[in-house]
Order: structure tokens, then sequence, then C-alpha cells
């Protein structure tokens, strides 16, 4: 019943839509109930060739039940005016409208369990979703992306499912068992005794599965999430594979990633449709059990017959709840395994919350990096002792061989991490003293890669700001020069671009990209190898629009190609995390250091 309970804090905000599908379950339940009862006069017509008068109807019944029964044959009698075709059409129409009760009550309740069950799982996903965005950049390093897509299509699902059997299994099985148990008491309470004898050894034999079945299941999700990555990075990279032949190994990576799979899925299955079978046979077994018992009764004259055939219908009907409930059981363990990976998301910890100082950020004159540091969790340093100064206007360049530390000292900058030691400063203000949306707001970037969203031109370049006048969006995309492109296309400004930008060409992609930072205005920008990916064509073009992007501006510039740099005021040479030389192109030309070495490379090439 644990699993059970964690599933309901996730329902728990839709209390009245709770109440409300409780209220049509009783109702269900009492109507369902009532039903059956009616089966106990028609048989009484039926086995006194109808003649309702007859001795008592137990031994074992209650004194009042055997009253009120009394009293209820005494007024149909007098309805029916003794006539036995009268009486069982009289019957027949109370079974059927009891009936349409019974199952109206039964679709509302139902009704109330979609909305309380697709909202509460709505609440999970967006708060998922919302999670994934606050999470730092370096728990997405440690993750991979088919697990988190896993997690929000097959751990959902299984919730979605786990979550309305724990609310039956919380009120509406037991509410049912519990009834009905009472009417057998009432009706005799020492063949329900032998019924509650049972009880014990079937629910230790569920709980023994269902620790089983819990285990198998997280195992089962995690394989699935491996399975899933495995696929989204061969469609990722499907060109690669193709183009070295690899298909014979990538496909035998993957049935043997999906071997493992389906044989705990396997196992799962097993184990969960061992449940239905299960209680089937455990109900049964105490119905063969209970017709020997009440047949004898019957026979010593303890029972009446028609009272023995109700009470068989009433325990009939408790099958399906105590089956029911089982397999509920079973559901919310095999459902708690995807809950774990779901709360294992939920509770990673997210970017710290903003700081409300009151200022803005707001760069007057100086940007400095003072003995700063940076090591990933439980990592060595990747970047030590960096220490710079850039005024306002100027132009900082980062060069140096791969792996040097260039795109992880700008990932800092931006607040994707937080430094481990040292600190950078703004006018002679910590960084850590602003939130950082607000620092993220003087900023923007353009990388090597051009992140671009299956959506219009638009909302690509406005990005998160949809009241932008159009006049300044193509403003925007004129000093980019990406006006002439956009304006070509079907739709010009709301031209949908593809998933990542696959409807525009490199060169394109890049100019949008640099349109979005020039649309920001913004006092700080991070250039990232932004023309490397480039042929010569497109890289003047995107060249002509990155002059105009950083015209004014401060600027931070990752370079592969050093003679893009050279007009740069201060370069960096970067080295093993650090920075080894530092200074203008001619003063580092000078010293015959790491940038001579690199430029004479690159000109030899």
């Amino acid at each position: 019943m644990k699993a059970v309970f964690q599933f309901l804090r996730y329902a728990a905000k839709h209390k009245g839509l709770i109440f409300y599908n409780f209220f049509f379950n009783l109702l269900y339940i009492v109507f369902h109930l009532i039903s059956l009862l009616l089966i106990m006069p028609v048989l009484r017509y039926l086995f006194a060739s109808g003649q309702p008068e007859s001795p008592s109807i137990s031994v074992t019944a209650g004194a009042w039940f055997q009253a009120q029964y009394q009293s209820f044959l005494a007024w149909f009698s007098q309805m029916a005016a003794g006539e036995p075709y009268q009486a069982l059409a009289y019957l027949a129409g109370g079974l059927v409208a009891v009936t349409l009760l019974k199952n109206a009550s039964r679709f509302l309740a139902m009704n109330f369990m979609v909305l309380i069950r697709n909202r509460s799982v709505q609440g999970m996903r967006v708060g998922v979703y919302e999670q994934c965005l606050n999470l730092p950049l370096g728990f997405y390093t440690n993750e991979r992306k088919g697990d988190l897509l896993s997690r929000m299509s097959n751990d959902m699902k299984e919730i979605e499912f786990a979550l309305m059997v724990s609310l039956e299994a919380l009120y509406f099985m037991p509410l049912n068992i519990l009834l009905f148990l009472g009417a057998l008491l009432i009706l005799s309470a020492k063949l329900t005794g032998y019924i509650l004898l049972f009880l014990p050894l079937t629910a230790g034999i569920v709980g023994l599965i269902g620790r089983s079945l819990r285990k198998k299941s997280q195992r089962n999700q995690a394989l699935l999430g491996t399975v899933m990555s495995s696929f989204e990075e061969t469609l990722g990279g499907i060109r690669i594979i193709k183009a070295f032949s690899s298909s014979a190994f990538f496909l035998k990576r993957y049935q043997e990633q999906d071997e493992a799979y389906t044989r705990n899925n396997i196992g799962v299955q097993r184990r969960y449709d061992l449940s239905s079978p299960l209680s089937e046979t455990i109900g049964i077994s105490v119905s063969a059990l209970l017709l020997w018992l009440g047949g004898s009764m019957v026979f010593k004259g303890e029972l009446s017959p028609e009272l023995f055939l109700t009470y068989f219908a009433i325990f009939a009907q408790l099958i399906p709840p105590f089956k029911g409930f089982s397999n509920a059981l079973y559901a919310a363990q095999k459902g708690m395994a995807s809950l774990e990976r779901i709360q294992e998301l939920v509770q990673a910890k997210p970017v710290p919350g903003p700081r409300e100082t009151g200022q803005k950020p707001n760069f007057q004159s100086r940007l400095e990096f003072r003995s700063m540091g940076f090591a990933y969790a439980e990592g060595k340093e990747v970047l030590s002792g960096i220490d710079l100064s850039l005024q306002k206007g100027q132009t900082l360049a980062l060069v140096g061989p791969s792996g040097a530390g260039k795109t992880t000292l700008t990932d800092v900058l931006a607040g994707f991490y937080q430094p481990t030691s040292g600190e950078i400063l703004l006018d002679g203000q910590p960084a850590s003293s602003w939130n950082e949306n607000d620092w993220r707001l003087m900023l923007a970037m353009v990388s090597q890669e051009s992140i671009l969203f299956n959506d219009s031109v638009r909302n690509n370049v406005a990005l998160g700001r949809p009241d932008i006048p159009e006049d300044e969006l193509i403003a925007a995309l004129k000093a980019a020069h990406a006006w002439d492109f956009v304006s070509a296309m079907p739709g010009a400004l709301d031209a949908n671009i593809g998933e990542r930008g696959s409807r525009l060409s490199g060169g394109q992609r890049q100019r949008l990209a640099i349109a979005r930072a020039l649309l920001r205005n913004p006092d700080l920008l991070i250039l990232d190898e932004a023309t490397s990916a480039l042929d010569s064509q497109s890289e003047k073009a995107v060249q002509l629009a990155l002059n105009e992007l950083m015209k004014n501006r401060t600027s931070v510039v990752i370079a592969h190609r050093l003679s893009t740099v050279q007009h740069a005021d201060c370069i960096a040479v970067m080295d093993q995390g650090k920075i080894v030389e530092l200074g203008t192109h001619s003063e580092l030309m000078a010293k015959q250091g790491l940038y001579y070495n690199l430029i004479q490379l690159q000109q030899l090439g």
C-alpha cells in the first residue's frame, strides 16, 4: 500500500474531483448490491410456487435482516395483489431501473477518474519540463537524451495507469469489498467466517509477487531508456553511419541492448500476468469450498435455498474487486519503478533561485576575471588562475589548441556554470551579486552550431519575446544580411524553417542566429567560432553580419582561424585551462611563443 499512497500525492490537489469520484462509486456499489438482493424475492416466488409466505429464511441470518426481509415481502405481496406474474414483472422492472442507476453512477465515477488521471499527469509533465529548464548544463553531460525522453513518455504512461488503479485501490475496491462482506455477514456470519480465513494467505502471495515485480520494472525502464537512447543517436548520426559503412556494427549493438530489454520485459509481464490467474484460482477455490459448506447448511435446514443462492451471487461479485485490488497493487508496484525515475529527475538539484538585489547589471566600464578557476563535479580543474581585464567596447579573443578551455571559459561567463574558485567582476562588483536571468539579459551568444527551433523565422529571431514590433525584426534581419533570403521564403517572417533549421543552409542558419543576437542589443557579446563550420562564400556573408553585430560592443571571441582576430584589442592564448600568453597580435608575434607557432602552422596549412 506504500506505493499506492506515493501516487496519491500527485492527485491530492484535485480533491473536488476525488470527492465526486468517491460519491458516484459509492452509489454504484449500493445500487449493485441492491440489484443482487432483488434476486432473493424472485427466487422466493419461484421456489414457493408464487406463495411468498414461508418459514424463517435462515437459522444463521440476523434477526434484523429477517424482520426487514419479511416486511418487504408482505408489502410487495400486497402491491402485486398476490399475483406471481405481476410480482415478477415488478421485480424485473425494478431490476432494470436499479441497473440503469448503477451503470450511470459508474460512468460518472469513471468520467471524474479520467479528469483526475489526466490533470494529475499533466501537472507532473509540466513539472518535469520546468525542472529540465531549471537544471544546470552539467546535469545533461551525465544524462542520455534518449533516457530523458523515455521518462517523459513511457514512464509517464506507466504512472498514469498506476495513478488510476491506485485511486481505485484506495477506496473503490476496499469499499466494494467491505459493503459486500457486510451484506454476507448479515446473510450468514458462519459462511463469511470461512471466507475470511483465506485473506491472510492471499495477501501474502500478492505481496511476495509485488516486491519482485517492482524490482524487475525498475530495471526494465532503465533498459528501455538505453534502447531509446541508442535509437535517437542512430537517427542523429545516420549520415556518418552510412558514410563509414557501420550499419552492421550499430545493428549488432542495438540488437544486444534490445535483447536485454526484451528478456527483462518478458519477466515483468510474466509476473504481472500471474496476478489475474492467481487471484481467480484463489477465488474459485474459495467458491468451491463455499458451495460445499453452503449446500450442507441448506440440506440441514440452516439456510433457505434462495438465501444461499443470493449469498453465492453476492460472493461471486466479491471476486472481481479482490482480483482488481491485487492487480492494482501489482500495477502500483510496477508504476513505482517509473515514479522513482521521475522523482530522481524532479529532485535533482536545480540552478539556485534568483537573487533579488533590487539592481540589474549595467556594464559601464570594465569586465574582469580574477584568479578564476572551474572544475566539473568530482573532476579535476579545467580552468585555473584565469586573470583577465576587458574595457567596455573592447574585443577579447580566446585562442589556443582544442581542449584548452576556451568554450568552458565563455560558459562560465554566460552563467551556465559557477566558478569553483576566484570570481568574475563587472565594474568591480561580483557577478554573483545579480540573479542569473538578469545577468544573461545583458549578453548574447552566437555559437559554432546555430541552435534553431522547428518554428517560424519570427519566433526563432524574437525567441520568447512575441511582442517585438515587426519593423525591429526586419531591421535586425537586414543588419545580419538575412532579410534577402527570408523575404524570398513563402510567408517570410512566418515561414517555418524546419527542425534545427533544416530548410536553410549553414550560412543562412548562422545569419538568423546573428539577427537574434542583434535584436537583443546586448552589452556583452560571446562568439564561439561562429564561422569555422562555413564555406568561404557563406563565411564572407556571415563575417559581414558579425562585423555589424560587434560594432561598438564588448565582445569575447573564440577563434579557430587566427586571421579573423588579429585586430582584437587583446588576445588570450590558452593551453590546458590556463592563460599562457596575453597581448595584442603584434606583441604575441614578437614573443614567438605558442601564438606564433599556431600562426605558423595555419600559414603552412
